[in-house]
């Protein structure tokens, strides 16, 4: 079923999604988008010039007149329909991430039901935004505080979880009546469109969701700048976020970033090694590494030291690594780019360098089936430092860091001395321990004993140099509000 779905996908012109009809970029430029499996191209998108983004800008603000004037309710009706549309489509977008991304099919397949999971949420949560009625200062005076959407919002979105990470900014802007002009990136773009264009084949208006494809460099700097786009959501790295801010801030526009990530874990002396083990590997390894929530370096108690590094071997190795397309089981698909090859690469060499062990991994896997694809070995280092590269910068690859302590002060201090702040894991059977890492360590989020770190009812934010603003919860709702006073006197 797999091949005949991925060949029936291939070799697709895909135009740009703007008032419910894929059309071709003004001047009809491409970009080839290429397999990570195996490097042949997949299909072309269109590449979107400055009259294109005006277009997508100009038929979302009149989508956003007719969207917004619905009630709570009748949006949430519609957008709940259309999500249950696209989940009757989910093999086919999760095939396209597949291809485009690396990821094998069926954790693809997940992240499109997943997504609509997320979108419901929030169709739910946008019929439960309360203003309030303040007292006054004078009997006959009534202070009503109500919420209003913000207007046409612009989502910028990545390439390692491209519909999930779409899914946190699109739910909350559809739902309080907000319109959206996506940008995915020239990596990952076929998943993030076909998801979109499915939602508005299930219901939801034309007009209310277009998407654009091109440079992210051209694309996306126009976007943003646009005056009729009062909203930026974006997630990617904590430089891209940095510059962003620059950009928009002439302009006062609202803007949420959810950005890097180098997420320690401190293993304690009475932690359940197997668990921790299990853990570690899960959020370190999968999707190649690629996440901001990855665990990239483990503190761990010097008593546990050789039983972890031991069980944590055990875990990697037994990861399945294949061609996501063909093997959708498989636990580990290539990476997205060569660029994270190299990085991971680079960081590998500059730990064994400065005194490292390399415990697995470190290469490329052997054989053929391999040999044209960006894949790479779950990797472990061992007697590491806060010297090295891996310690101190955001791989973005399957590297798995350990270094010791003695006491939890000095575990703290080690996880939190990073400009990071996203997500920290935490391993112990104490209460008192638990809650004291909790409120110790410097992140959005902090996981005891669970990798289980986003969920649609609890604020995902991160820290520091790790974002700015939440998703995720009904908070996140209020990113994509603005905030009214309305005194009355009456006469």
């Amino acid at each position: 079923m797999n091949t005949e779905l991925s060949n029936s996908l291939k070799g697709q012109a895909w135009g740009l999604f703007i008032d419910g009809q894929s059309v071709p970029a003004e001047d009809e430029s491409t970009i080839t988008i290429f397999s990570p499996a195996n490097r042949e191209p997949i299909a072309t998108i269109a590449r979107a010039t400055a009259n294109d983004i005006s277009k997508a800008v100009e038929t979302a603000q009149a989508g956003y007149k007719e969207w917004a004037k619905l009630t709570a309710y009748q949006r949430e009706s519609i957008i709940k329909k259309a999500a249950a549309y696209v989940r009757t489509q989910a093999d086919r977008i999760g095939m396209l991430m597949a291809l485009e991304q690396g990821k094998p099919f069926n954790q693809a397949k997940a992240e499109i039901i997943g997504s609509c999971d997320t979108i419901e949420y929030f169709a739910s949560e946008a019929v439960r935004v309360e203003g309030y009625v303040n007292q006054t200062e004078k009997a006959g005076v009534f202070s009503i505080v109500k919420y209003y959407p913000v207007g046409v919002c612009a989502l910028i979105t990545p390439w390692n979880y491209p519909v999930s990470l779409l899914s946190w900014k699109l739910g909350p802007a559809l739902a309080v009546g907000c319109s959206v002009v996506v940008k995915p990136t020239t990596v990952t773009p076929l998943s993030p469109m076909a998801f979109c264009m499915a939602l508005v084949e299930g219901g939801i208006p034309a007009r209310v969701i277009s998407v654009l494809t091109g440079q992210g460099s051209v694309v996306g700097d126009v976007l943003v700048k646009h005056p009729l786009v009062k909203k930026v959501a974006m997630t990617g790295s904590t430089a891209t976020g940095k510059k962003l801010m620059q950009t928009v801030a002439p302009y006062l526009k609202k803007i949420s970033l959810e950005l890097g990530g180098q997420c320690p874990a401190i293993v304690c002396a009475d932690a359940d090694i197997i668990n921790a083990a299990t853990v570690i590997a899960y959020k370190g390894f999968r999707n190649m590494g690629q996440s901001c929530s990855s665990i990239n370096r483990v503190y761990v108690h010097v008593s546990k030291h050789q039983s972890l590094v031991a069980e944590l071997k055990k875990n990697a190795e037994k990861l399945t690594i294949g061609d996501g397309v063909t093997d959708g089981a498989a636990d580990l698909g290539p990476m997205a780019t060569a660029d994270g090859i190299t990085t991971t690469k680079q960081h590998i060499e500059d730990a064994i360098g400065k005194g490292a062990s390399l415990v697995t991994g470190g290469r490329a896997p052997e054989g053929g089936q391999y040999e044209k694809g960006f894949y790479f070995m779950p990797t472990i280092l061992d007697n590491c430092h806060a010297g090295m590269k891996v310690m101190q910068e955001e791989t973005f690859g399957c590297v798995v860091a350990v270094e010791t302590f003695e006491t939890l002060e000095e575990a703290v201090n080690k996880a939190n001395d990073t400009n990071y702040g996203l997500v920290a894991y935490a391993f112990t059977k104490d209460f008192k321990t638990s809650m004291h890492l909790g409120d110790t360590l410097e992140a959005g989020t902090v996981c005891v004993n669970s990798g289980a770190v986003n969920t649609n009812y609890a604020p995902y934010a991160g820290w520091k140099d790790s974002g700015y603003g939440v998703e995720l919860s009904r908070n996140a709702v209020f990113e994509y509000l603005e905030t009214k006073h309305i005194k009355v006197e009456a006469i």
